[in-house]
């Protein structure tokens, strides 16, 4: 069902936001590391609303992690001042230069709860009020969200009964007007559940979350609706192929990711994926549904230019209706 909430639309028009009535403390993570404009902005936007935030991001790029994790093995953890001045925190190795055996990645999942357990404590003395991973560049969508890393601390947190929200723009990369729109998008979500919940509660009910996709372009969004993570990844398959180069979706993110981070022109940035992805095998996407053509779908309506909300709550057990099916299929097992 498709709610249009006029005053959550108020950040278009450019009029700040007042600070919420409760501040909230916040840890924030994401999957593609803590040095993209996104995180850096939905942070800057947190803390104007009157929030306290950590950030506990992996250092470098995870995207595609889903619950990924390392044990066993020592982690390092970097700090550095945030232009707020507070400590932002980063988990993983960065010395490209080790051996393979010797890297230890800061999945999303280690870096949610990096923050949870330790950051958190050391700045707050407790568990945080709600955990935010995102905003991704680009959407996390259906069934693709089962691979996401962003999706994975999302899903961690909520073990732990912490509300979490799950953030994903449709743009491909970071880029400081769209992060701000996304940004003031989600101070509003959040100002919103903070509201509307009964006294002595938590934001959301017990190991509850939101996933929160906005479209590529923020400054024509059709607003908010409400939505099922149905099947549809908005429009996206995944398969593998003996060509990288051909494959015009992974090209289009590839280029726009070089020119917007690396400052190249298109032919340069072109040239340049052709040269490294032509002929090789990996990974690649393709299009279709996955049989998902729901309006109610989030595939579907962030595609259709729609901020969606989805309701998530981290279990993977399937409905009475399929369980009664399947017991019924194996009913000669003993």
């Amino acid at each position: 069902m498709h709610k249009d909430w006029s005053y959550n639309c108020t950040f278009l028009s450019g009029l700040s936001f007042v600070p919420s009535a409760s501040a909230l403390n916040i840890v924030l993570t994401n999957d593609d590391s803590w040095e993209t404009t996104n995180i850096k902005t939905l942070k800057a936007e947190l803390i104007k609303a009157g929030h306290s935030v950590v950030m506990s991001a992996p250092c470098g790029p995870q995207s595609g992690k889903g619950g990924s994790m390392i044990f066993m093995k020592a982690t390092p953890v970097d700090e550095r001042v945030g232009a707020d001045g507070s400590i932002e925190y980063c988990v993983g190795e960065t010395d490209g230069d080790l051996a393979f055996d010797d890297y230890v990645e800061g999945t999303p999942v280690m870096a949610a709860l990096y923050g949870i357990d330790v950051a958190a404590k050391k700045v707050w003395g407790q568990a945080p009020d709600l955990v935010i991973s995102g905003p991704n560049e680009g959407n996390n969508l259906g069934f693709m969200n089962n691979n996401s890393g962003t999706l994975g601390a999302t899903m961690a947190s909520l073990s732990r009964g912490i509300p979490a929200i799950a953030v994903s723009d449709g743009k491909h990369a970071s880029e400081e007007g769209q992060a701000k729109l996304v940004g003031a998008a989600i101070v509003d979500i959040v100002k919103s559940l903070e509201e509307n919940r009964p006294a002595g509660q938590p934001l959301l009910p017990a190991y509850t979350g939101l996933n929160v996709n906005t479209p590529a372009d923020m400054t024509a969004h059709l607003g908010y609706k409400f939505t099922d993570v149905g099947w549809n990844a908005g429009g996206t398959s995944l398969g593998f192929t003996d060509d990288l180069g051909a494959d015009p979706v992974m090209k289009a993110y590839i280029v726009e990711n070089m020119m917007t981070s690396y400052g190249m022109d298109q032919a340069t940035a072109e040239a340049t994926f052709s040269a490294n992805f032509d002929g090789k095998a990996g990974m690649a996407f393709g299009q279709g549904d996955a049989g998902d053509s729901n309006e109610n779908s989030e595939g579907v309506a962030v595609q259709e230019g729609y901020i969606t909300i989805s309701t998530i709550d981290g279990n993977v057990q399937a409905s009475r209706a399929k369980v009664a099916i399947t017991e019924q299929r194996l009913i000669g097992l003993k």
